[in-house]
């Protein structure tokens, strides 16, 4: 039993100015992308203990399929849903800094409509739509991930109940793993749409002539 959650932010690219002329239009969207970027950068210290529960979470679990006695599967049992609920915590702490950062992404609408380059506005407004594209990967990507941890939960709450019979408890590891196999899928997609999104984002700061520097 293992989950394949790990959402990381670094895959982001934040970029800085190397040289400023002035504040037009593509300088406020510059400034305005990189502070969402910025923002959502703080996803990474949730990862580690999202990681660290799933693993104390599979430990317990494989240490529960050992015992026969409900009374020394009950305390474990417990154990490990209230580090699911810990995860359902840290989660929804992620989903809040994920969200402060596309609002603050989306601050950038108002500059766009006032670039006059054509082909700079639309390189804009790919940047904009792919964003919008992977901020609906990571909402799927977040629901799937809640809906595990109440399979989880579920599981963990049953194997402690010795009127389960072994065919249901199977029945629900399946529905644990499908759950996580779909989550893996959702996670590669939200990582496609994180790279489409910094090579678009490179391609309007260079057709916009910004003078940037990945850091």
């Amino acid at each position: 039993m293992k989950n394949t959650y790990r959402l990381s932010a670094s895959l982001l690219m934040l970029f800085v100015f190397t040289a400023c002329n002035g504040e037009n239009a593509s300088e406020q969207i510059f400034e305005e992308w990189e502070e969402a970027v910025q923002i959502e950068l703080e996803i990474e210290s949730l990862q580690d203990p999202l990681a660290e529960n799933e693993q104390t979470e599979s430990e317990l679990y494989s240490e529960m399929l050992e015992l026969s006695e409900v009374e020394d599967i009950e305390p474990l049992s417990e154990e490990a849903v209230a580090s699911a609920e810990e995860r359902r915590e840290l989660m929804n702490e992620e989903k809040s800094i994920v969200d402060e950062a596309y609002e603050q992404f989306e601050n950038s609408t108002t500059h766009i409509e006032n670039i006059e380059e054509e082909e700079e506005r639309q390189a804009a407004e790919e940047v904009v739509s792919t964003m919008d594209e992977r901020y609906d990967a990571y909402n799927a990507l977040y629901d799937q991930y809640i809906v595990s941890i109440d399979n989880d939960i579920e599981l963990y709450e049953m194997i402690a109940n010795e009127q389960v019979e072994v065919e249901e408890l199977q029945e629900q590891h399946e529905v644990v793993n499908e759950s996580y196999q779909t989550i893996s899928d959702l996670n590669a997609e939200f990582n496609e749409k994180t790279d489409e999104f910094n090579e678009e984002k490179m391609n309007f700061y260079n057709t916009a002539d910004l003078n940037v520097d990945a850091q």
